[in-house]
C-alpha cells in the first residue's frame, strides 16, 4: 500500500537547493487497537502536510498520518502521528510562495517517512498485531497542464493522494 502524491518537481528544486533539514520531531500521537480482535487486518493510511510557521530564514511543517487497521466488521486500529520538520533556509532572496508550497507537501514527508515506517511497525506489533509495512512513497511529477494557479496554495490532500 502506497500513496501517490503530484509534484512540481521544479518547483521543489527552487526550493531545496537553498534548504537544510534541521529537526524532525514525534509531536502528537494517538492510538486505540480493540484488544479482544486478533488476525491479519486491513489497512488504509493517509497523510498530509502544511507549513505550520515560516520565516525568511526558516520553515517548519506540520506532517499528519493516519493509519487504521479494519477488519470485516470494523475498524480494530486506529493512528494518528504528527510530526513536525523543520528546516533552515539559506537563499539570496525570498523564494516563491508557490515553489514554497510545493517543497512544503513532499520534502517534509521524504524525510518523515522512515521514521513513520518504524514506528507503525514497532506500535502495531506491540498491540498484537502482524507488524504494519509502511510501503515506498510514491511522488507523480506534476504535468504542465496540471500546475494550480498561484493563488491556490496548497492542493486539497485528499484529492492530490490516492491508494495504490
Amino acid at each position: 500500500m502506497a500513496q501517490t502524491a503530484t509534484v512540481d518537481f521544479a518547483a521543489v528544486g527552487r526550493v531545496s537547493k537553498f534548504a537544510e533539514l534541521e529537526d524532525i520531531r514525534l509531536v502528537e500521537v494517538t492510538a486505540k487497537c480493540n484488544p479482544s480482535a486478533s488476525g491479519p487486518l486491513e489497512a488504509t493510511f493517509a497523510h498530509d502536510s502544511r507549513i505550520s510557521n515560516r520565516g525568511d530564514q526558516f520553515l517548519e511543517v506540520r506532517t499528519d498520518y493516519r493509519f487504521t487497521g479494519r477488519s470485516a466488521e470494523a475498524d480494530i486500529i486506529e493512528v494518528a502521528v504528527t510530526y513536525l520538520i523543520r528546516y533552515v533556509l539559506k537563499a539570496p532572496e525570498p523564494l516563491a510562495d508557490d515553489d514554497i508550497s510545493e517543497f512544503a507537501i513532499s520534502n517534509p514527508v521524504l524525510h518523515s517517512w522512515p521514521f513513520v515506517r518504524e514506528f507503525l511497525n514497532s506500535l502495531t506489533s506491540r498491540m498484537g498485531f502482524p507488524p504494519f509495512k509502511l510501503g515506498v512513497l510514491h511522488f507523480v511529477p506534476q504535468k504542465a497542464a496540471e500546475k494550480k494557479p498561484a493563488s491556490q496554495g496548497l492542493q486539497d490532500p485528499e484529492a492530490e493522494s490516492a491508494q495504490t
